[in-house]
């Protein structure tokens, strides 16, 4: 009863982190409530079922790491739980690839916290992650990705490598920058601020398979500007730009939703999980970067 009170609160802040991300707006060749961003395959709607989907994936991911230390069939069970996530996925959007870096990521996360038996702490819940992250899985597909298609052409790495490195960008970028942001700014201006700095200092692949570097480093710059110049009327501007390019920082959306994700479920103390006596505890000093 625990196990199951502890990772159906894990795999329901994650699906609501997803819901999250894709609510805010404006963002930049992003869904959002405004328009479908530089999407024709793409809307809220579509977004939103798709997150719906996913819970049941995220649950059994945490379900399978609670209490257990990673081994090669956690992760090979684990990978195998992910590609059951991607049909289900893929069966609500007719085929359209909502999220499936963020059933990677974020998935990862919900195993590191299920590990803990629900405690968050940072750094480790990154590094639990990449732990799982690091180890082999005999079964991964041998078909090519557009991610992996990037990383091949342009040698640069991927959603799979944050992960295997521990998030370096949620660490160092996203989650700082909102904490600081969140004291100044308000909460959605916050969020967004995480967003650009992402946009900024990822080489997002979703940037480069649709720009190539001329895209990546246009959609860089631009960021950088409004990010020393921040205002919502700037942020629409800058959608209307990434749009006529066709830009999409979809690998920052998916740090972004898993920047979300680890904010708000850190964020559950002394909660009563409904129904149940179970706590999800977070250790206020781990957020001293």
């Amino acid at each position: 009863m625990k196990q199951h009170l502890i990772c159906k609160r894990i795999a329901d802040e994650a699906v609501a982190a997803l819901i999250e991300e894709v609510q805010l707006t404006p963002k930049p060749g992003l869904v959002d409530t405004e328009n479908n961003g530089a999407h024709n395959d793409l809307s809220i709607s579509k977004m939103q079922n798709s997150a719906h989907s996913l819970h049941n994936t995220f649950y059994q991911m945490a379900m399978l790491s609670f209490n257990r230390q990673p081994t090669v069939e956690i992760r090979e069970q684990f990978g195998a739980i992910g590609r059951n996530g991607e049909k289900e996925m893929f069966a609500v959007t007719e085929n359209s690839n909502t999220h499936k870096g963020a059933i990677w990521s974020i998935g990862l996360l919900c195993s590191a916290i299920a590990r803990r038996q629900g405690e968050v702490l940072f750094p480790q819940v990154f590094t639990d992650a990449a732990e799982l992250a690091n180890l082999p899985d005999q079964y991964i597909p041998k078909s090519k990705t557009n991610g992996s298609k990037v990383k091949e052409n342009y040698g640069i790495p991927g959603a799979r490598e944050e992960a295997q490195q521990a998030f370096p960008h949620i660490q160092k970028y996203s989650l700082p920058t909102f904490l600081q942001a969140a004291q100044i700014m308000s909460l959605r201006e916050a969020k967004l601020s995480a967003l650009l700095v992402l946009i900024v200092n990822l080489n997002d692949t979703c940037l480069l398979h649709r720009g190539g570097l001329d895209g990546l480093m246009f959609a860089k710059r631009e960021a950088k500007k409004l990010l020393s110049n921040f205002s919502i009327s700037n942020l629409k501007k800058l959608d209307d730009m990434y749009i006529k390019r066709w830009l999409s920082p979809g690998g920052s959306a998916d740090l972004l939703a898993a920047t979300l994700f680890v904010i708000n479920i850190s964020g559950i103390m002394k909660r009563g999980v409904q129904h149940g006596k179970v706590e999800l505890h977070v250790s206020s000093k781990s957020f001293d970067y």
